[in-house]
């Protein structure tokens, strides 16, 4: 594993929100990798793997969303986005990064989005299909998603109209009792006996109890941050905006087969088939036995480490293949 540690640097999003993303930069970096990580955590949880892919010549960034980590904390708004419109806010942050980080460097970029990073990633490439190769020196060479989901518009829409009246009850800036039970409250029903509330995350439970014992994770979004999220989720799950993803683009999907934000990895297959009916040829899927959610924290991490070098390397950026080394 890699000794370099990772850069804390400040950006400016463009309504001078201040955000904090992280930086780890090997010696000698043949590709970039950004993160988008999901919901109610933030990016430094990510430093193991990042440290993994540094020693592959990998440089590695990622940014606390707002609302979430160190960004919703010098912000005073943990756990809230925005009072309005914040999920497209929080993928204009991704694109402003993006270029801000580009401006930088010289590299080829892959995307790996996790959770709700993974519909952030994908609402970013619909959004910006153009602007990806057109204005960043560079373009964007394959996406992947991890712990991620589909399901199709008309039910996140439903769920919206719920986070609505919730939002109307509670107040926006305040989280939902109701909205917290019907999105996270099922998802250990399948683990029973459970030790924690968190036994879906990952088998590790130390992974768990890190999560838990974490002041920047596993906090209630407040009613309006819902509301926007799930209305950016019908918007990005429609065939017309599904179809505007670049129809090049290499995309792989990771995921636990008993993670059950995809619904036990059923939501994972409806993910390959809508993008492969999209028009994109270039759909790979992994799927590990037995893992749940956070599979880049699972018990089997290092395979999963492993088998996402392997297959950046197989894309021809001047990776070295681990099974090899």
């Amino acid at each position: 594993m890699s000794d370099i540690d990772y850069t804390k640097l400040p950006f400016t999003s463009g309504d001078k929100g201040n955000m904090h993303y992280l930086e780890w930069r090997p010696t000698e970096p043949v590709l970039w990798l950004h993160i988008m990580h999901g919901m109610s955590e933030h990016s430094a949880r990510y430093d193991d793997f990042a440290r993994f892919l540094n020693t592959h010549n990998i440089m590695v960034t990622a940014g606390d969303h707002r609302g979430h980590g160190q960004t919703g904390k010098n912000m005073g708004k943990s756990y809230h986005v925005a009072n309005e419109n914040g999920w497209n806010q929080m993928i204009d942050d991704q694109w402003q990064l993006l270029r801000h980080i580009d401006s930088q460097n010289d590299l080829p970029l892959v995307i790996l989005g996790h959770s709700m990073g993974s519909f952030m990633a994908t609402h970013l490439c619909q959004k910006y299909n153009v602007g990806l190769n057109a204005l960043l020196g560079s373009p964007l060479s394959a996406v992947i998603l991890s712990g991620s989901n589909y399901a199709n518009s008309a039910t996140w829409k439903i769920a919206s109209l719920i986070a609505r009246i919730e939002r109307f009850r509670v107040g926006r800036a305040h989280p939902s009792s109701l909205l917290e039970k019907i999105s996270f409250g099922h998802f250990n029903n399948a683990f029973k006996p459970t030790r924690t509330s968190s036994d879906w995350l990952s088998r590790d439970p130390d992974i768990v109890d890190a999560y838990i014992a974490d002041p920047l994770c596993g906090g209630p979004l407040t009613s309006q941050s819902w509301c926007d999220f799930l209305i950016g989720m019908s918007e990005l799950s429609q065939t017309k905006s599904m179809a505007k993803l670049d129809k090049n683009l290499q995309i792989h999907l990771f995921a636990g087969q008993d993670d059950p934000v995809s619904n036990q990895s059923k939501g994972i297959i409806a993910l390959e088939k809508v993008l492969l009916n999209a028009g994109i040829s270039n759909v790979k899927k992994t799927i590990y036995p037995k893992a749940r959610h956070e599979i880049l924290n699972e018990t089997n991490r290092s395979d999963v480490y492993r088998d996402v070098v392997t297959w950046l390397a197989s894309l021809g950026f001047g990776i070295s293949d681990p099974n090899k080394d």
